[in-house]
This record gives structure tokens, C-alpha cells and sequence, in this order.
């Protein structure tokens, strides 16, 4: 399955707001060509998968025209119960992180 490369559109979505998962495959579709929205749902989700195995082994993912994504250990710290004032321990943990490329930053700030 050859895709063609085809300039993006961005369609609006319907609540002015956000896509729906719908309407993000509908676009997906339209843009790389494909015969259905289940084919782009494949598509995304074999994708989300890849992405998913990659991090949980500990690589940094370069998204070219995005940015880079990768898990980041955080370390312990006090923090502050809102409610209380109560100083807490919050443990050490992975997050993960998008850094945007320089092209996102300068197309959409």
C-alpha cells in the first residue's frame, strides 16, 4: 500500500473545539488516501502501538515536523496538600514527553 504524500488540510471539527475520534480518522482517511475510516483506524492504532513498545523500552522517538517523544524519570519531592497545607512526599515516577520541534512551535505559536 503506497501512500501518496498530499498537503495537509485541517478541517475544522464540528464542536469548533476538538476532533472526535470520528472525525480524526475521517481526516486521516482523506489525507493518506485510504479506501475506509477502519483502514485509518488501523493505520493510527498499529502506529499507537509502535509508539507504546518503543517508549516502554526506553527509546526516544523523533517525530520528524512534530517534535521528539520520550519517557522521563521524574524525582521525589515535598509537595503541599491544597485542602489541609499538610506537606506531602510525592514519589519519583516516568512521564512521558513531547518536546515540539521548532517547525510545530513556529506553525502553531
Amino acid at each position: 500500500m503506497a501512500v501518496k504524500k498530499k498537503k495537509a488540510q485541517a478541517p475544522k471539527p464540528k464542536n469548533g473545539v476538538q476532533y472526535s475520534q470520528s472525525e480524526f480518522f475521517q481526516a486521516l482517511q482523506e489525507a493518506c488516501e485510504l479506501d475506509s475510516k477502519k483502514q485509518a483506524k488501523e493505520v493510527y492504532e498499529s502506529f499507537a502501538g509502535m509508539l507504546q513498545a518503543a517508549l516502554k523500552k526506553g527509546y526516544k522517538i523523533p517525530l520528524p515536523g512534530i517534535g521528539k517523544i520520550q519517557v522521563r524519570k521524574s524525582k521525589a519531592r515535598m509537595g503541599r496538600n491544597p485542602a489541609t497545607g499538610e506537606q506531602i512526599k510525592i514519589a519519583a515516577k516516568k512521564r512521558v514527553r513531547l518536546t515540539p520541534s521548532k517547525a510545530l512551535k513556529e506553525a502553531v505559536l
